[in-house]
């Protein structure tokens, strides 16, 4: 992106990686859009963990309260805070189920609503679409936006990006939750540009309430998600910490860009 302040909307901003991008948005000046069911919760995080002040968010952040299943409800997410006849430029999803422990040897972990991901971003493209027909149907600056959403290593067709030492109980623990990343990214991948500009995948490794350690700790490698080039592959390690991993995303996509059309392993 260039150095002119995007409009950002969120979905899932009280989890860990898309909050701290959020609370980066907000430092920088961004206008910035979130759905979520308890704004008071997001509210709370904003404050105590990133020391956002309530004249900040007052100012620049416009919070929707609903479900992302709801079409409706994610059309004025999407739509400018600052012109209500625009889309916003970027629309953010880290949107994700809560792990709870399965009740078999075969299925270890179960997540609360094992299809979130891939409706979230179903419901997101038919917002897309319901504007549309209302005639919003671009940015401020007459194109689609950018879409950035957070998924998970271990889903790539093309590429190892689990170390091996863990490869089997990776896969083995987090089958259900990587089927619906899976079936997330294959969403984004199939609308071929239709309602979007370009996409950015992100992929972390397990992801880590640790404390940041800097971005500059963070190791990216990517891949390209529909075109058939040359591509370096991805980068491979053990874990990543959620707010590291959500700086990374704010400063290396949104505010430097250059990373359209790539699905990006993050690892330390």
């Amino acid at each position: 992106m260039s150095s002119s302040k995007s409009t950002i909307a969120f979905f899932g901003a009280t989890g860990g990686c898309t909050g701290s991008s959020l609370a980066h948005a907000l430092r920088e000046g961004h206008s910035c859009t979130a759905l979520v069911r308890t704004p008071e919760k997001l509210r709370d995080i904003l404050t105590s963990q990133y020391s956002i002040p309530t004249s900040t968010i007052a100012a620049q952040l416009t919070i929707h309260v609903g479900d992302i299943k709801d079409p409706n409800v994610v059309s004025k997410a999407i739509v400018s805070p600052n012109q209500s006849s625009h889309l916003v430029d970027i629309i953010y999803s880290g949107i994700g189920g809560t792990p709870v422990l399965g009740n078999s040897i075969r299925e270890p972990f179960k997540i609360t609503d094992p299809t979130i991901c891939e409706v979230g971003m179903k419901c997101i493209f038919t917002a897309l679409s319901n504007l549309q027909a209302t005639g919003i149907s671009a940015t401020c600056d007459g194109r689609n936006p950018l879409l950035i959403c957070i998924s998970t290593t271990g889903v790539s067709a093309k590429h190892r990006d689990v170390p091996l030492p863990i490869y089997p109980l990776y896969h083995w623990a987090l089958a259900a939750p990587h089927k619906d990343k899976k079936a997330m990214e294959s969403v984004v991948i199939n609308d071929k540009n239709e309602h979007i500009r370009d996409f950015v995948i992100v992929r972390p490794t397990l992801l880590s309430d640790s404390e940041p350690r800097g971005i500059s700790k963070v190791r990216a490698g990517w891949e390209w998600g529909a075109k058939e080039d040359q591509e370096p592959g991805p980068r491979m390690g053990y874990y990543v910490g959620r707010k590291d991993v959500g700086e990374w995303i704010y400063r290396r996509v949104i505010a430097e860009g250059g990373w359209d059309g790539r699905c990006v392993s993050l690892t330390y």
